[in-house]
């Protein structure tokens, strides 16, 4: 939680230092549960990259209520895993970033229960549930970033639009991606 934390005091920190960021007038959260949709947040800080994901969690693994049998608890452990692999989650053009930090709320896993020891009610028949992520980088010469290549599409398959924000060395914008259009220019 620190992470998210961290981020959105960033965001409200760089946009209460700017003007207008998002000319489309786009909010700074992804606002409603769409399957097929996820929304991304991304802040460059000096070298250090935050990067902030949220998505409802049938998207990542066909469902989105508590796992009923083991194959159901199987692609939720996949997920998580996969999630938590961010080298295979983004790529950056004309400079390196490595990995310094990832937390992963995943509803319904084992980690997620036994952090807010919440426990979902059988009685619940049309629960909506996200996941979140974000991640923290490190990027050398992070001032010649100009891309960051989306690899989510291919991994998860039902997930069929990002909806993407980033503030970056005194710029911003925001870009749709899809499987056919995975990379953000942030240039």
């Amino acid at each position: 939680m620190v992470i998210k934390q961290g981020l959105i005091s960033w965001l409200l920190i760089l946009l209460g230092n700017s003007a207008p960021v998002f000319s489309s007038g786009t909010p700074l959260t992804h606002g409603a549960h769409v399957h097929g949709e996820a929304g991304m947040n991304i802040v460059l800080d000096g070298n250090s990259l935050f990067i902030e994901l949220d998505s409802p969690i049938i998207n990542l693994v066909g469902f989105e209520h508590a796992p009923n049998n083991e194959e159901q608890v199987s692609a939720l452990l996949k997920a998580e895993q996969t999630l938590a692999s961010a080298d295979r989650l983004f790529h950056f053009a004309t400079t390196k970033c490595s990995l310094e930090n990832v937390e992963i709320e995943m509803p319904y896993s084992k980690h997620h229960e036994d952090k807010n020891h919440q426990h979902p009610r059988p009685e619940m028949h049309h629960e909506h549930a996200d996941f979140h992520a974000n991640y923290v980088f490190h990027c050398k010469q992070a001032k010649d970033l100009t891309a960051i290549s989306v690899k989510l599409f291919s991994l998860f398959p039902d997930l069929q639009n990002i909806k993407a924000q980033w503030i970056l060395q005194g710029k911003q914008g925001s870009a749709s991606l899809t499987a056919s259009h995975p990379t953000l220019s942030v240039n």
